[in-house]
Protein backbone atom coordinates (compact mmCIF):
# COMPACT_ATOMS: atom_id res chain seq x y z
CA UNK A 1 0.00 0.00 0.00
CA UNK A 2 1.18 3.51 -0.76
CA UNK A 3 0.79 6.22 1.87
CA UNK A 4 1.26 9.92 1.25
CA UNK A 5 2.04 12.23 4.15
CA UNK A 6 2.07 16.01 3.92
CA UNK A 7 3.81 18.19 6.48
CA UNK A 8 3.94 21.93 6.78
CA UNK A 9 7.49 23.30 6.83
CA UNK A 10 8.54 26.83 7.70
CA UNK A 11 9.18 27.56 4.02
CA UNK A 12 6.82 25.17 2.22
CA UNK A 13 5.53 21.60 2.17
CA UNK A 14 7.22 18.25 2.76
CA UNK A 15 5.66 15.31 0.92
CA UNK A 16 6.60 11.80 2.04
CA UNK A 17 5.56 8.80 -0.06
CA UNK A 18 5.81 5.44 1.70
CA UNK A 19 5.41 2.25 -0.33
CA UNK A 20 5.44 -0.95 1.75
CA UNK A 21 5.31 -3.21 -1.32
CA UNK A 22 7.77 -1.58 -3.72
CA UNK A 23 8.05 -3.47 -7.04
CA UNK A 24 5.58 -6.03 -5.70
CA UNK A 25 8.39 -7.76 -3.79
CA UNK A 26 7.40 -6.62 -0.31
CA UNK A 27 10.32 -4.21 -0.03
CA UNK A 28 9.80 -0.81 1.50
CA UNK A 29 10.56 2.52 -0.13
CA UNK A 30 10.24 5.99 1.33
CA UNK A 31 10.81 9.17 -0.64
CA UNK A 32 10.66 12.75 0.60
CA UNK A 33 10.24 15.84 -1.51
CA UNK A 34 10.42 19.39 -0.22
CA UNK A 35 8.45 22.01 -2.12
CA UNK A 36 9.69 25.46 -1.16
CA UNK A 37 6.71 27.77 -1.58
CA UNK A 38 8.17 30.89 0.04
CA UNK A 39 9.85 33.22 -2.44
CA UNK A 40 8.15 31.40 -5.35
CA UNK A 41 7.04 34.40 -7.46
CA UNK A 42 5.70 32.46 -10.46
CA UNK A 43 4.27 29.64 -8.27
CA UNK A 44 6.46 27.11 -10.08
CA UNK A 45 7.05 24.98 -6.95
CA UNK A 46 3.39 25.22 -5.96
CA UNK A 47 2.30 24.10 -9.43
CA UNK A 48 4.86 21.28 -9.37
CA UNK A 49 3.51 20.15 -5.99
CA UNK A 50 -0.10 20.14 -7.27
CA UNK A 51 0.82 18.19 -10.42
CA UNK A 52 2.92 15.68 -8.43
CA UNK A 53 0.28 15.09 -5.76
CA UNK A 54 -2.33 14.53 -8.50
CA UNK A 55 0.03 12.06 -10.17
CA UNK A 56 0.68 10.27 -6.86
CA UNK A 57 -3.06 9.97 -6.24
CA UNK A 58 -3.84 8.88 -9.80
CA UNK A 59 -5.99 11.92 -10.55
CA UNK A 60 -6.52 12.25 -14.30
CA UNK A 61 -5.71 15.79 -15.47
CA UNK A 62 -6.05 14.97 -19.17
CA UNK A 63 -3.29 14.80 -21.76
CA UNK A 64 -2.18 16.53 -24.94
CA UNK A 65 -4.69 14.56 -27.02
CA UNK A 66 -7.77 15.47 -24.95
CA UNK A 67 -10.07 18.39 -25.70
CA UNK A 68 -10.09 19.28 -21.99
CA UNK A 69 -7.00 19.40 -19.81
CA UNK A 70 -6.77 20.67 -16.25
CA UNK A 71 -3.93 23.18 -15.95
CA UNK A 72 -2.63 25.06 -12.96
CA UNK A 73 -1.93 28.42 -14.57
CA UNK A 74 -0.60 31.66 -13.18
CA UNK A 75 -2.31 34.90 -14.14
CA UNK A 76 -2.81 38.42 -12.89
CA UNK A 77 -5.08 39.14 -9.96
CA UNK A 78 -8.37 40.83 -10.78
CA UNK A 79 -7.22 44.13 -9.27
CA UNK A 80 -3.58 43.99 -10.38
CA UNK A 81 -2.46 46.93 -12.50
CA UNK A 82 0.33 45.74 -14.83
CA UNK A 83 3.21 47.84 -16.08
CA UNK A 84 3.38 48.81 -19.76
CA UNK A 85 6.22 46.31 -20.33
CA UNK A 86 4.10 43.50 -18.86
CA UNK A 87 1.20 44.45 -21.12
CA UNK A 88 3.48 44.53 -24.16
CA UNK A 89 4.79 41.07 -23.30
CA UNK A 90 1.27 39.72 -22.76
CA UNK A 91 0.05 41.21 -26.06
CA UNK A 92 3.04 39.65 -27.86
CA UNK A 93 2.25 36.21 -26.37
CA UNK A 94 -1.45 36.48 -27.26
CA UNK A 95 -0.63 37.64 -30.79
CA UNK A 96 1.65 34.62 -31.30
CA UNK A 97 -1.02 32.29 -29.91
CA UNK A 98 -3.67 33.83 -32.18
CA UNK A 99 -1.36 33.41 -35.19
CA UNK A 100 -0.84 29.73 -34.30
CA UNK A 101 -4.58 29.18 -33.93
CA UNK A 102 -5.30 30.81 -37.29
CA UNK A 103 -2.63 28.63 -38.92
CA UNK A 104 -4.11 25.51 -37.31
CA UNK A 105 -7.57 26.48 -38.58
CA UNK A 106 -6.21 27.00 -42.11
CA UNK A 107 -4.42 23.63 -41.99
CA UNK A 108 -7.62 21.87 -40.87
CA UNK A 109 -9.70 23.58 -43.56
CA UNK A 110 -7.10 22.65 -46.17
CA UNK A 111 -7.22 18.98 -45.12
CA UNK A 112 -11.03 19.02 -45.12
CA UNK A 113 -11.09 20.55 -48.61
CA UNK A 114 -8.73 17.84 -49.93
CA UNK A 115 -10.89 15.11 -48.39
CA UNK A 116 -14.12 16.45 -49.94
CA UNK A 117 -12.73 16.59 -53.50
Amino acid sequence: MITIQLEIASNGIIKTVIDNNYNGAGAGLETRTVYETDDDPRFSNTSKFLYNICDDLGVNLGNKFDNNVLNFDVSWGSHYEPEVEELDSFIKELTAELKNLKQLKNDILEIENKNTK
